[in-house]
């Protein structure tokens, strides 16, 4: 009998319109791959228990979660999922929740000795002091904390933009940011399972690696695998490996880095990783000859494997 997966999408977040064409994605390689298929959005239901009661009616074999960003990828979903027993892909409610919290993944790398830009977190719609800024030293960054796809995101070259950027990342999160900007090749780290897999350097035509260079076909240049050493890959693969594995992510994701041609300093772990046509995951499987069929394919079978683990353990 054939495996019935409801593919999580669309969701409340800044980034529900990518996470419908990454689950679109997803569910067509799932059907060619053999599943029976259903895409459920959590933002059709009056409430999380409504949804839960559905999934708990359907009874899949597996939630495959398409969703990005906000409660779909902060622990929340993981963790009503966990509850009711529902096997799901991906990081479980602990690795999820560390792993969006960019402030609290950063201080986990340096645990670890890996290179991080100097950070300042603001909370209650906070300023940053003249010593803040000769801290950080301009340009730096301001982010959202807890956001992905570049959302909210502004390089500040001058301490009068500083106001309007802190202003803006605080529309999207309840805290913010600020980190020392690191010059630099921009470039990123996919894990599957335990294979590290080939490192893709993002290089946009203009500007910075942003919402729009992201998401919009030809305003970026990828290079996969990256052109790095055998040491300079080597080294960042260990980091990669180590603070995935520290933040207690698992099954598939993405790790971030800059380059500034002495030492690669570690920004953020994402643990859903987009599949569109453009994300850079899929890229990087590519590079090893694993299709994206096969790269959905192994997200399915380890992520049913670790909940078998965990029912075995309990």
């Amino acid at each position: 009998m054939n495996k019935n997966i409801i593919v999580l999408c669309g969701g409340f977040s800044d980034e529900k319109e990518i996470s419908i064409k990454s689950s679109q994605a997803i569910s067509a390689a799932l059907t060619e791959n053999g599943f029976i298929v259903e895409l459920v959005n959590p933002a059709d239901f009056n409430s999380y228990a409504h949804l839960l009661n559905y999934l708990n009616d359907r009874k899949p074999h597996l939630v495959f979660n398409g969703l990005h960003g906000a409660e779909g990828e902060d622990g929340r979903i993981q963790s009503m999922l966990s509850l009711e027993h529902i096997p799901f892909t991906g990081s479980g409610h602990t690795g999820s929740a560390i792993a969006m919290d960019k402030f609290a993944s950063t201080l986990i790398a340096q645990s670890l000795q890996i290179p991080c830009p100097k950070q300042i977190l603001l909370k209650n719609n906070e300023l940053l002091s003249n010593d803040d800024i000769d801290f950080l030293q301009i340009p730096f960054i301001v982010k959202p904390n807890s956001n992905g796809s570049s959302v909210g995101i502004t390089i500040v070259n001058d301490k009068y933009q500083m106001p309007q950027a802190i202003n803006n990342a605080f529309k999207y999160d309840n805290n913010v940011l600020c980190q020392q900007f690191i010059p630099g090749r921009e470039l990123t780290v996919s894990i599957l399972g335990e294979t590290i897999m080939p490192i893709v350097e993002i290089k946009p035509l203009e500007g910075f690696y942003d919402f729009n260079n992201k998401y919009t076909k030809g305003k970026t240049n990828y290079i996969c695998p990256a052109e790095l050493t055998e040491d300079e890959s080597k080294i960042v693969k260990e980091y990669a490996g180590a603070v995935f594995k520290a933040c207690s992510c698992s099954i598939y994701g993405r790790v971030d880095f800059r380059y500034d041609g002495n030492r690669f300093y570690f920004l953020e772990i994402n643990t859903l990783p987009g599949m569109t046509e453009l994300s850079l995951t899929p890229m990087s499987a590519k590079a090893i000859n694993i299709s994206f069929n096969e790269l959905i394919n192994q997200i399915v079978e380890l992520s049913l494997a670790q909940f078998k683990s965990q029912i075995a353990q309990k």
